[in-house]
């Protein structure tokens, strides 16, 4: 039976329903005797072919089964290949069916290699962030593994000129010039460079042609198919690991010690690719429409009016936008509009690749597998965001005090969270819900939150700190002027021969014996536009050039052991620091003097991450010297 026969110019049939071929026994037993003859010189077992007659004949119906279907005898008669009717039980034209199977079984070969190359990119990819890491963890763990590492000529000759090196000359994570980007290390570069590779290969290999074709006329037809497909699966891939490494609570930081900023080198790089096989994806599947005898653009004009491929077309160009718009210039010129576009870009990229697969081409591929890990991760992060906001911080009365450094334009933040595991080299990201901040003008957003290095911390109960506890609200008396010196002032300090003066103690306030119980955190904060502009135009507008704020905090992060790990078996450390920057360093400065301090603790000393430090120098230069001389007494000062 056919679906339609033309005669005469007209259409005198429609299409076959199912129950006319469940219950048509020519096509019932031709059906059944082609299935039992190929499949058994194909090697399938008798179960697996009654499922198949079962789907494919019936519908799923349980009746007539496939053995009741089978004819008594063989048939003799093959169909011819263009007929219409079959009235007899009859052989499968050889030749069709020679075409239908090579063409199936190709096109379920190219759909297997796509889903493997994609596991192979993942895993490979993933796999040596983790062997990095667990190699990092590995030096921590086990001192004495560390110790003759680096005593062995190998490790010295790849630190030399591996791990440690700029990729080209000295510049390293400085911007190139025309600030086109920030060029990475060369470790970081050489995984780039393997990880754009491994992309290219898996994006070239493994193609063939099955012809005569029941699908593509042609064999470049064929293969424009084969490699959309392979490109947007790979793309899919790529996006779910751009997702992946922009999170801020990724677990591979975790793991590897890896800063976020190196991540994010890796985000922007996965992202770039991931669009350029969305290109190339969009660009063979268009090409596909102008081979000839494909009816080029009228063909191509009408494929493009329907709902999915439109929906393709939006997720491209948006994929673009989003990567095309994170150049370095408007990341820090411009980051609290990139940083919004870039969401909605990419939550428009997501969205519009769901409607692009799943209502065409069903669940049936596995495309959508992708996209789930894609919202996964971007849940996962998005709701750890959430509980370390509930967990480290009393909601409802989080405040936070907010200092105008005298001179300079330097806001000192101390903010009291509940609960804190302190540690050098960690930063955290500020929440200000006070509605009164977010006038019209001011150029702040109540969602926004950015990252500040933690200066200094004190714990609850501790009576022995290097960084001082926040000045009283009377002590705030700074002009809040720039210095007019132009030249850079350079401090240099060495802890172990260079005490430094005590803490500057400014009068007790009754509010400050009320804060002093609490567990809190200081942060300096250069002011340049946004939320820090809009702060200190609230500073400067109080007389004591102080006030008090609400304040969340989504941290700590960083500070990991695996990123610490140099420290753990230096005798000497040399912090070289400019400006701002400073606020990093801190951190480390009251690790190393904490723990002189603490000298009848052993405990402390030994479980230290400069448990073998017994000297450290800190040089500093900065162009307030305003900036300096809060820092040396109210940061840098050494108690009794």
């Amino acid at each position: 039976m056919s679906t339609d026969m033309d005669m005469s110019g007209m259409v005198m049939m429609g299409t076959t329903s199912a129950e006319c071929y469940a219950t048509n026994s020519p096509w019932l037993q031709t059906m059944a005797y082609c299935i039992q003859s190929n499949c058994d010189a194909h090697g399938y077992p008798a179960d697996k072919q009654a499922t198949c007659f079962s789907t494919h004949a019936v519908a799923g119906a349980s009746t007539p089964t496939f053995q009741e279907s089978l004819p008594s005898a063989a048939p003799t008669v093959e169909v011819e290949a263009d007929a219409v009717w079959l009235n007899v039980t009859s052989l499968v034209n050889s030749d069709t069916y020679y075409s239908t199977y090579g063409t199936e079984a190709e096109f379920a070969r190219s759909e297997y290699i796509h889903t493997r190359y994609s596991v192979i990119l993942y895993l490979i990819t993933i796999g040596l962030i983790i062997g990095g890491g667990l190699l990092a963890q590995v030096r921590v763990a086990f001192p004495g593994f560390q110790k003759s590492l680096s005593t062995t000529s190998l490790w010295a000759k790849l630190q030399q000129c591996i791990f440690l090196p700029a990729l080209f000359g000295s510049r390293r994570l400085e911007p190139l010039p025309g600030h086109i980007g920030c060029l990475p290390g060369r470790t970081l570069s050489i995984f780039i460079t393997l990880y754009v590779i491994m992309n290219v290969i898996l994006c070239s290999v493994s193609f063939r042609s099955f012809q005569p074709n029941t699908f593509w006329a042609s064999a470049p037809v064929e293969l424009c198919e084969y490699v959309g497909n392979r490109t947007g699966t790979l793309s899919l891939v790529n996006m779910s690991m751009a997702i992946l490494f922009a999170g801020r609570n990724n677990l591979l930081i975790l793991l590897t010690g890896w800063s976020q900023t190196t991540f994010l080198t890796l985000h922007r790089w996965s992202a770039r690719v991931a669009t350029l096989q969305a290109v190339i994806h969009s660009i063979v599947y268009t090409l596909q429409y102008f081979e000839p005898g494909q009816g080029g653009a009228a063909v191509y004009a009408a494929k493009a009016s329907q709902t999915f491929y439109w929906f393709g077309i939006i997720a491209t160009i948006a994929m673009c936008l989003a990567t095309a718009h994170a150049i370095l210039p408007l990341r820090t010129g411009y980051y609290e509009t990139f940083l919004i576009t870039h969401i909605a870009l990419v939550i428009l990229t997501l969205v519009t690749c769901w409607y692009h697969l799943v209502p065409h081409f069903g669940f049936v591929y596995g495309y959508q597998v992708w996209l789930y890990i894609c919202f996964a991760l971007w849940f996962f992060d998005r709701f750890v965001r959430v509980v370390r906001l509930l967990y480290y911080n009393r909601l409802g009365s989080s405040m936070a005090i907010v200092e105008a450094l005298p001179g300079c334009d330097v806001l000192q933040v101390t903010v009291f969270p509940r609960i804190w595991s302190f540690g050098p080299g960690q930063h955290s990201f500020l929440y200000l819900p006070d509605s009164s901040l977010y006038l019209p003008g001011l150029g702040a957003k109540f969602w926004e939150n950015h990252p500040f290095s933690v200066a200094g911390w004190k714990r609850q109960g501790d009576s022995s700190i290097v960084a001082s506890s926040p000045a009283s609200l009377s002590d705030c008396t700074g002009k809040g002027e720039k210095s007019k010196d132009p030249n850079v002032i350079s401090v240099a300090v060495d802890l172990e021969q260079s005490p430094l003066p005590a803490a500057r103690q400014p009068p007790i306030t009754a509010h400050q014996t009320q804060i002093q119980d609490y567990t809190s955190i200081q942060f300096l904060i250069r002011v340049h536009s946004g939320i820090t502009a809009t702060l200190q135009r609230r500073v400067l507008a109080s007389p004591s050039r102080c006030v008090e704020v609400a304040m969340y905090t989504e941290g700590p992060y960083a500070g990991h052991k695996a990123t610490l790990q140099s420290f753990y078996n230096a005798d000497t450390i040399l912090l070289l620091v400019g400006g701002i920057g400073i606020t990093t360093a801190l951190g480390f400065v009251q690790e190393y003097t904490n723990a002189r301090l603490q000298k009848g603790e052993t405990t402390e000393k030994k479980n230290g991450i400069m448990k073998n430090a017994t000297r450290f120098i800190l040089a500093w230069s900065a162009r307030e010297i305003s900036l300096i001389e809060h820092v040396k007494s109210n940061l840098l000062a050494q108690q009794d």
